[in-house]
């Protein structure tokens, strides 16, 4: 297939709209997420991730259906798309490890304030409002505005643009790696199929089977024994055991997934190739084009620091 030119889709215009979306979520999200978590998720993520971006689109008059990549999926690529982020959900469980086990030294991790399912009828809603719509929305921006902005930069280079972007913002350095890696599984099965479904279907697998092993964990008899309980002191220690049984899981599921994106294949054989015009060096001396990037980073650099200040203050 011929490779994206549209110039309505702009790269200056898609940073902008990704770090307003960055503040959204840090003025507004966290308000919302206090008030109602259920809601507040919702809210943050259909008015402040996926509306700015849709909005800019319809603004610049650009093909949404086209542009954004809303084509069909096959059944055989949707089989290989739940291959692949089932395996590949132990990979990014366990770099996230790796990550934490470096931030453990600074001081105590702090543990993410998600609501677990404690019946069925929350898992269900959990899975619709975490799994469904992060699945998405979060696609609409990265997979969908983002990946195409970025793609005068050639395949590769888009897709890990994007990954990285994707990864900050969750605003949490201990949250950093796992979704950054999502993010380069994401892109590049959007960029094999050419079809956001792809994004949508592989990120809805991803969070989904982290609320079902909370929710199934959190119903053990013997979660709640002081036996399991983490010793306080022994935060990376737990976690280099933790790494050790998912890097033999991840070795071989990363394996799985590896060969599962080998056998995505484009639809009707075409060659969904990205042909670059633009250099990341040309566009981040563009001050215009790129001060939104550079201040989003420094907000998350900020946050990151803040963080690990206050693990260090316990």
């Amino acid at each position: 297939m011929d490779s994206f030119d549209n110039k309505k889709l702009t790269i200056r215009g898609a940073n902008l709209i990704y770090f307003i979306s960055m503040i959204l979520l840090i003025v507004i999200g966290s308000i919302v997420q206090r008030w109602d978590f259920n809601y507040g998720i919702l809210i943050t993520e259909f008015i402040l991730v996926a509306l700015p971006a849709l909005l800019y689109a319809i603004i610049k008059k650009a093909n949404i259906k086209n542009d954004f990549r809303f084509n069909r999926l096959s059944f055989s690529q949707v089989a290989l798309i739940f291959t692949i982020f089932i395996s590949g959900y132990f990979v990014a469980v366990f770099l996230n490890l790796i990550g934490n086990i470096v931030l453990s030294l600074f001081g105590e991790l702090v543990s993410p304030q998600i609501p677990v399912a404690t019946n069925s009828l929350e898992y269900l809603v959990l899975l619709l409002i975490v799994a469904g719509s992060a699945g998405l929305c979060e696609e609409i921006l990265f997979r969908g505005l983002l990946l195409r902005s970025y793609e005068p930069l050639g395949q590769w280079k888009s897709i890990i643009v994007t990954s990285i972007l994707f990864g900050m913002l969750h605003l949490n350095i201990q949250n950093f790696i796992g979704p950054a890696f999502l993010g380069l599984l994401l892109g590049y099965v959007v960029w094999k199929t050419n079809s956001i479904f792809a994004g949508m279907l592989g990120h809805f697998i991803n969070n989904a089977i982290s609320v079902t092993l909370q929710y199934v964990i959190m119903r053990l008899p013997f979660y709640s024994s002081p036996t399991y309980q983490v010793a306080e002191g022994n935060m990376t220690q737990s976690l280099i055991a933790a790494s050790v049984m998912f890097g033999i899981l991840a070795f071989i599921m990363g394996s799985l997934m590896v060969l599962s994106m080998r056998a995505l294949s484009e639809p009707n054989g075409e060659i969904n190739e990205f042909i670059q015009t633009r250099t990341m060096g040309t566009i981040l001396k563009n001050i215009k084009e790129s001060w939104p990037i550079y201040t989003a980073a420094l907000i998350f650099l900020i946050l990151s620091i803040m963080q690990i200040y206050s693990m260090m203050k316990g």
